[in-house]
């Protein structure tokens, strides 16, 4: 009991520190991007902290199943060199034994993942979202100013003569950034835009216009209107949450979804987790080292059994969407990850040096049953 206790303690350090490392690097992209809104758009420190707490779901879900693989090949490094796990085995401790505490600390990693991917996750996706429009909310008025080409608004170039205080514009100018023989150039007396929450887009309401557009076999032609709607994008402001809108959606409303798309997403969020245990199984085995041979193998075979978790996730969500096969599938990437693990801790616990003698070693134990 008192060896399970210390070598659960002594995950706990190495975890931290890579959780903190991963994290922050994997944040980078997204805290420059936020730290852009406070010096070019004054946009307050609150509202940008405030945004990067609700992204911290996103990365700790990665982040976790991660930092598992680095804090025991770490620990198994260290208790190698140190000649700890000889001294374990000579008293009779079996490595089944010793890769009892990393099991249990994989359990609480993958509940703490659980909790993240089906709550917290989703809850942060939707708060994001809504932070997001009211910094849009806040910062149009900015960003749209008389007399001046705005490139914000992607594709797009918009440009006004007057804007009054309550955010009515006059002399509406907007076109593709890139002019082609099918672009279109609106120009309109007077025009608002409103944000629309439902569908998080912009919509400029124009009035008394006309639009300019090349027709077939290059004839030029004009068109007239009193009112024009013109739906498009909102500026790139804040970092976008690609399939936000599945990813925001809570747990207990993709229960109640039948569609593909929400079964798989909420397979995704069930099934992530539980790479956490799987790595700490699998890395008992794999983080003992030799001495002589260093240690750098053990840090090689963790890269690799990364690699390979996620290229069977790839795999795995691929055979999902493109080929129809049933959300189940996404069980096998950490179903495989744990049962090599085992296959590891057995084959060290007896000594073994392929599965030939695994098999072996099964039948031996069958006849000495009888």
């Amino acid at each position: 009991m008192l060896l399970f206790r210390s070598i659960f303690i002594q995950l706990i350090v190495p975890f931290l520190l890579a959780l903190g490392i991963l994290t922050f690097i994997l944040s980078m992209e997204t805290v420059y991007r936020l730290i852009n809104l406070i010096v070019e758009r004054g946009v307050s420190v609150f509202s940008v902290g405030l945004m990067l707490l609700y992204r911290l779901p996103q990365f700790l879900s990665v982040t976790l199943p991660l930092s598992i693989v680095i804090s025991c090949v770490v620990l198994m490094v260290r208790l190698s060199t140190d000649n700890e796990i000889s001294a374990m085995n000579s008293m009779g401790i079996s490595y089944w034994q010793i890769g009892r505490p990393f099991f249990l600390f994989g359990i609480v990693a993958t509940g703490i993942t659980l909790i993240i991917t089906l709550w917290l996750q989703p809850a942060g996706y939707a708060a994001f979202e809504e932070e997001k429009l009211k910094v849009l909310k806040t910062q149009t008025s900015k960003t749209i100013q008389p007399l001046v080409l705005n490139y914000d608004f992607p594709g797009k170039v918009l440009y006004v003569q007057d804007k009054d205080k309550n955010e009515d514009l006059s002399g509406v100018f907007i076109t593709d950034l890139k002019l082609t023989r099918d672009s279109m150039v609106t120009l309109a007396d007077r025009g608002r835009i409103e944000i629309r929450e439902g569908e998080r887009d912009l919509q400029l309401n124009l009035e008394d216009g006309l639009i300019h557009l090349q027709g077939p076999a290059n004839n030029y032609r004009t068109i007239a209107f009193e009112q024009f709607h013109y739906i498009f994008r909102p500026p790139q402001i804040v970092p976008s949450t690609k399939g936000g809108h599945i990813w925001a959606v809570p747990t207990k409303a993709l229960l109640q979804n039948s569609s593909r798309s929400s079964k798989m997403e909420l397979f995704l969020r069930l099934t992530t987790p539980w790479a956490c245990v799987a790595f700490a199984v699998a890395m008992v085995p794999l983080g003992l080292i030799n001495i002589r041979q260093g240690r750098s193998g053990a840090y090689l075979r963790g890269l690799i059994l990364v690699a390979s978790y996620y290229i069977l996730w790839m795999g795995a969500k691929e055979m999902t969407m493109n080929m129809n096969y049933q959300p189940y599938v996404l069980w096998m990437p950490p179903l495989l990850i744990w049962l090599f693990g085992l296959y590891g801790l057995h084959k060290s616990n007896l000594n073994l040096q392929n599965i030939f003698d695994i098999l072996s070693s099964f039948g031996k134990t069958g006849t000495s049953v009888k």
